[in-house]
Protein backbone atom coordinates (compact mmCIF):
# COMPACT_ATOMS: atom_id res chain seq x y z
CA UNK A 1 0.00 0.00 0.00
CA UNK A 2 0.98 3.79 -0.76
CA UNK A 3 -0.16 6.68 0.75
CA UNK A 4 -1.33 9.76 -1.05
CA UNK A 5 -1.65 12.81 0.24
CA UNK A 6 -3.15 16.07 -0.95
CA UNK A 7 -1.95 19.81 -0.29
CA UNK A 8 -1.27 20.82 3.54
CA UNK A 9 0.08 16.71 3.94
CA UNK A 10 -3.40 15.44 4.74
CA UNK A 11 -3.69 11.84 3.89
CA UNK A 12 -6.50 11.55 1.24
CA UNK A 13 -6.59 7.30 0.76
CA UNK A 14 -4.08 4.50 0.28
CA UNK A 15 -2.78 3.05 -3.09
CA UNK A 16 -2.14 -0.20 -3.63
CA UNK A 17 1.22 -1.15 -5.50
CA UNK A 18 0.93 -2.91 -8.62
CA UNK A 19 2.89 -6.52 -8.33
CA UNK A 20 5.17 -5.44 -11.18
CA UNK A 21 6.01 -2.06 -8.79
CA UNK A 22 6.90 -4.73 -6.16
CA UNK A 23 9.36 -6.66 -8.47
CA UNK A 24 11.36 -3.73 -9.63
CA UNK A 25 12.32 -2.82 -6.39
CA UNK A 26 16.07 -2.64 -6.38
CA UNK A 27 17.23 -5.18 -3.15
CA UNK A 28 20.39 -4.62 -1.83
CA UNK A 29 22.83 -7.39 -2.68
CA UNK A 30 23.85 -9.82 -0.31
CA UNK A 31 27.95 -8.86 -1.31
CA UNK A 32 27.25 -6.11 -0.29
CA UNK A 33 26.48 -7.45 3.11
CA UNK A 34 29.26 -8.19 5.38
CA UNK A 35 29.99 -10.89 7.25
CA UNK A 36 28.71 -10.14 10.22
CA UNK A 37 25.66 -8.80 8.97
CA UNK A 38 24.91 -11.92 7.41
CA UNK A 39 25.70 -14.04 10.22
CA UNK A 40 23.02 -12.22 12.13
CA UNK A 41 20.58 -13.27 9.56
CA UNK A 42 21.38 -16.52 9.26
CA UNK A 43 21.25 -16.97 13.15
CA UNK A 44 24.87 -17.52 14.00
CA UNK A 45 24.87 -15.41 16.99
CA UNK A 46 22.13 -16.95 18.80
CA UNK A 47 24.48 -19.40 20.92
CA UNK A 48 28.02 -20.02 21.70
CA UNK A 49 28.28 -23.03 18.81
CA UNK A 50 27.22 -20.31 16.32
CA UNK A 51 29.68 -17.85 17.41
CA UNK A 52 33.17 -19.97 17.49
CA UNK A 53 31.61 -21.16 14.06
CA UNK A 54 31.16 -17.97 12.63
CA UNK A 55 34.44 -16.70 14.05
CA UNK A 56 36.12 -19.81 12.46
CA UNK A 57 34.57 -19.14 9.19
CA UNK A 58 36.80 -15.47 8.91
CA UNK A 59 40.08 -16.52 9.97
CA UNK A 60 42.18 -17.63 7.65
CA UNK A 61 43.15 -21.89 6.50
CA UNK A 62 46.13 -20.88 6.49
CA UNK A 63 49.12 -18.14 5.33
CA UNK A 64 48.73 -17.25 1.67
CA UNK A 65 51.50 -18.27 -0.95
CA UNK A 66 54.94 -16.87 -0.35
CA UNK A 67 55.45 -14.08 -2.62
CA UNK A 68 51.96 -13.25 -2.49
CA UNK A 69 52.03 -12.45 1.40
CA UNK A 70 51.99 -8.27 0.60
CA UNK A 71 49.84 -8.33 -1.87
CA UNK A 72 45.89 -7.55 -2.34
CA UNK A 73 44.43 -10.60 -3.26
CA UNK A 74 40.95 -9.85 -2.68
CA UNK A 75 41.66 -7.80 -5.78
CA UNK A 76 43.55 -10.08 -8.21
CA UNK A 77 42.41 -13.32 -7.18
CA UNK A 78 38.43 -13.29 -7.57
CA UNK A 79 38.50 -13.25 -11.41
CA UNK A 80 41.47 -15.60 -12.09
CA UNK A 81 41.89 -19.12 -12.65
CA UNK A 82 44.64 -20.08 -10.07
CA UNK A 83 46.89 -21.65 -12.18
CA UNK A 84 49.10 -21.64 -8.89
CA UNK A 85 46.96 -24.71 -7.40
CA UNK A 86 47.84 -26.76 -10.49
CA UNK A 87 51.87 -25.20 -10.63
CA UNK A 88 52.39 -25.87 -7.20
CA UNK A 89 54.67 -29.19 -6.59
CA UNK A 90 53.81 -29.97 -3.08
CA UNK A 91 49.91 -29.66 -4.06
CA UNK A 92 49.55 -27.49 -1.27
CA UNK A 93 47.67 -24.03 -2.79
CA UNK A 94 43.87 -24.30 -2.20
CA UNK A 95 40.80 -22.33 -2.03
CA UNK A 96 38.88 -20.91 0.83
CA UNK A 97 35.48 -22.62 0.43
CA UNK A 98 32.64 -20.51 -0.85
CA UNK A 99 31.56 -20.66 2.66
CA UNK A 100 34.26 -19.30 4.10
CA UNK A 101 34.84 -15.19 4.33
CA UNK A 102 37.64 -16.08 2.19
CA UNK A 103 35.97 -17.39 -0.56
CA UNK A 104 38.30 -17.59 -3.55
CA UNK A 105 41.32 -16.94 -1.80
CA UNK A 106 44.11 -18.89 -2.15
CA UNK A 107 46.21 -20.49 1.32
CA UNK A 108 48.29 -22.84 2.19
CA UNK A 109 47.63 -26.62 3.32
CA UNK A 110 50.21 -27.78 5.43
CA UNK A 111 48.27 -31.06 6.56
CA UNK A 112 50.64 -33.77 3.42
CA UNK A 113 53.25 -31.60 2.61
CA UNK A 114 54.95 -28.05 3.51
CA UNK A 115 56.13 -25.24 1.13
CA UNK A 116 59.50 -26.20 -0.73
CA UNK A 117 59.94 -21.95 -2.69
CA UNK A 118 59.99 -23.74 -5.54
CA UNK A 119 58.14 -20.33 -6.95
CA UNK A 120 55.85 -22.36 -9.24
CA UNK A 121 53.21 -20.48 -8.01
CA UNK A 122 54.97 -17.38 -9.20
CA UNK A 123 55.77 -18.22 -12.40
CA UNK A 124 52.16 -19.47 -13.00
CA UNK A 125 50.66 -16.10 -11.62
CA UNK A 126 49.59 -13.61 -13.70
CA UNK A 127 50.29 -10.99 -11.54
CA UNK A 128 53.96 -9.58 -12.08
CA UNK A 129 55.81 -10.66 -8.96
CA UNK A 130 59.60 -10.43 -8.59
CA UNK A 131 60.65 -13.55 -7.06
CA UNK A 132 64.49 -13.34 -7.59
CA UNK A 133 65.73 -12.05 -4.14
CA UNK A 134 68.40 -14.28 -2.64
CA UNK A 135 66.49 -14.56 0.89
CA UNK A 136 63.56 -16.52 0.90
CA UNK A 137 60.17 -14.74 1.98
CA UNK A 138 58.70 -15.58 5.39
CA UNK A 139 55.59 -17.66 5.75
CA UNK A 140 55.02 -17.52 9.21
CA UNK A 141 56.13 -18.78 12.68
CA UNK A 142 55.49 -22.67 13.82
CA UNK A 143 54.00 -22.89 17.18
CA UNK A 144 54.07 -25.81 19.21
CA UNK A 145 51.18 -26.53 21.01
CA UNK A 146 52.51 -27.51 24.81
CA UNK A 147 48.57 -28.34 25.67
CA UNK A 148 48.36 -31.30 23.21
CA UNK A 149 52.03 -31.65 22.14
CA UNK A 150 52.69 -35.15 24.44
CA UNK A 151 57.01 -34.41 24.50
CA UNK A 152 55.77 -31.56 27.24
CA UNK A 153 53.63 -33.99 28.96
CA UNK A 154 56.71 -36.19 29.73
CA UNK A 155 56.16 -38.66 26.99
CA UNK A 156 59.18 -39.72 24.76
CA UNK A 157 58.13 -38.28 21.38
CA UNK A 158 60.91 -36.48 18.45
CA UNK A 159 58.10 -36.77 15.69
CA UNK A 160 59.07 -32.99 14.76
CA UNK A 161 62.94 -32.93 15.86
CA UNK A 162 65.51 -33.76 12.85
CA UNK A 163 62.33 -32.67 9.98
CA UNK A 164 63.44 -29.07 9.63
CA UNK A 165 66.08 -28.58 6.99
CA UNK A 166 66.41 -25.07 8.18
CA UNK A 167 67.13 -26.53 12.19
CA UNK A 168 64.36 -24.48 13.46
CA UNK A 169 62.81 -27.46 15.66
CA UNK A 170 65.20 -28.74 18.75
CA UNK A 171 64.09 -29.60 22.18
CA UNK A 172 65.28 -28.96 26.00
CA UNK A 173 67.09 -30.63 28.02
CA UNK A 174 63.81 -32.22 28.57
CA UNK A 175 62.80 -33.55 25.28
CA UNK A 176 60.53 -30.82 24.76
CA UNK A 177 60.19 -29.48 21.21
CA UNK A 178 61.03 -26.02 20.84
CA UNK A 179 60.94 -23.41 17.64
CA UNK A 180 63.66 -21.45 16.97
CA UNK A 181 61.59 -17.75 15.63
CA UNK A 182 65.16 -16.90 14.31
CA UNK A 183 65.21 -19.73 11.88
CA UNK A 184 62.03 -20.47 11.49
CA UNK A 185 60.44 -19.33 8.23
CA UNK A 186 56.77 -21.37 8.42
CA UNK A 187 57.35 -23.24 5.56
CA UNK A 188 54.93 -26.16 7.42
CA UNK A 189 57.07 -29.28 6.78
CA UNK A 190 56.82 -30.10 10.38
CA UNK A 191 53.49 -30.44 10.39
CA UNK A 192 52.26 -33.67 8.74
CA UNK A 193 54.50 -35.39 11.19
CA UNK A 194 53.29 -34.79 14.64
CA UNK A 195 50.65 -37.18 15.43
CA UNK A 196 48.29 -34.95 17.60
CA UNK A 197 48.20 -32.43 15.35
CA UNK A 198 50.45 -30.09 17.89
CA UNK A 199 52.06 -27.67 15.20
CA UNK A 200 50.48 -25.01 13.30
CA UNK A 201 51.92 -22.35 11.20
CA UNK A 202 51.10 -18.75 12.16
CA UNK A 203 51.26 -16.21 9.30
CA UNK A 204 53.81 -13.82 9.58
CA UNK A 205 52.47 -10.32 9.91
CA UNK A 206 52.04 -7.75 6.88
Amino acid sequence: MENVFAAGGNCLCYRPQKPNELLNRKRRPLSTINGNRRAFLRGSFLNREGRAQEKARQQPLGPPPPWHRDLQLDKYCFNCAHPCITACEPAIILLHPSEHEMTGLPYLDFSTSGCTFCKACVEACPIEIDASGAVLPEIGQAVVNHETCIAWHEIICQSCIGICEFEAITSTYMRNPVVNSDLCNGCGMCIKYCPLDSLTVISASR
